[in-house]
């Protein structure tokens, strides 16, 4: 599938693994984590965005989009060690961090790890703040191999005419990316992506958390936890789902504007 005429793409070797990147804009680097059977174009919209401001780059999580699939290798350890290979590689000093579920909870954790590393984090309703009912690692394992091979069997149009209705503008790009992943991602479901509150009391950096909106309850939860941040702020989005930037753009977008000219 094509990207836009201002993109430029390659790859790099990262944590032994070859990762997919794609690069557009002029100004300070802004690096993006996408979420889980996404790939790195499904962030297209808000790159357009950026662009203007920022040197953005996204790639694609080994196992997702044109990177890599190795049998192992799925850690949040080794998510967090593929986006430092990845930032090394491209010489990229003194980023800022965004991610979205699994990009989310990568870029905290990268942000924990390795906190003199990031100008500043923002989260896209973290997996790490997710509450993911348990199950047992092997019917994840088996949930999500059956899912890629429902999607290898439908193909991209079918996935596509799902996905028009309510995302007319990424439905191709969301559908090229769920026949694009492989059966390793699998190993992602198995590790998990680890708990908020164990990861926010190391990141240094200021921090933004988009969250999606919920109860009274639960958005007080929710800013328990991120209270935990030694310079972090948490605001829910009004009517928005799992993927803010998706489901309510402009207030995304406002806020996170916000906290850019800030920092």
């Amino acid at each position: 599938m094509t990207i836009p005429d201002d993109w430029k793409t390659d790859s790099v070797r990262s944590n032994g693994v070859s990762l997919q990147y794609y690069r557009t804009g002029e100004g300070p680097p802004l690096v993006m984590a996408h979420g889980f059977t996404d790939s790195g174009r499904c962030w297209e919209p808000l790159v357009e965005e950026l662009a203007a401001d920022y040197d953005v780059v996204t790639y694609d999580a080994r196992a997702h989009g044109r990177s890599d699939a190795p049998e192992t290798g799925y850690s949040p350890t080794d998510r967090v060690a593929d986006l430092v290979g990845l930032l090394d590689a491209l010489d990229i000093d003194d980023p800022i961090l965004v991610g979205h579920s699994m990009g989310g909870s990568t870029v905290a954790l990268t942000a924990a790890m390795h906190p003199d590393l990031p100008r500043a984090v923002v989260l896209e309703d973290p997996a790490c703040m997710l509450d993911i009912p348990e199950k047992d690692p092997n019917v994840r394992v088996e949930s999500v191999h059956k899912s890629v091979r429902e999607w290898e069997q439908k193909g991209v149009e079918t996935i596509a005419d799902e996905y028009r209705a309510e995302r007319p503008q990424l439905a191709r790009r969301l559908a090229v990316a769920r026949t694009e992943c492989r059966p390793a991602i699998a190993e992602i479901s198995r590790t998990g992506f680890g708990a908020a509150a164990e990861i926010f009391p190391d990141i240094a950096a200021p921090t933004l958390v988009l969250k999606a909106d919920t109860d009274p309850e639960t958005r007080a939860a929710h800013l328990d936890t991120a209270d935990r941040l030694a310079d972090g702020r948490l605001v829910h989005i009004p009517d928005a789902g799992h993927c803010i930037f998706r489901d309510q753009f402009d207030a995304g977008y406002a806020e996170l504007r916000t906290f850019l000219r800030r920092i």
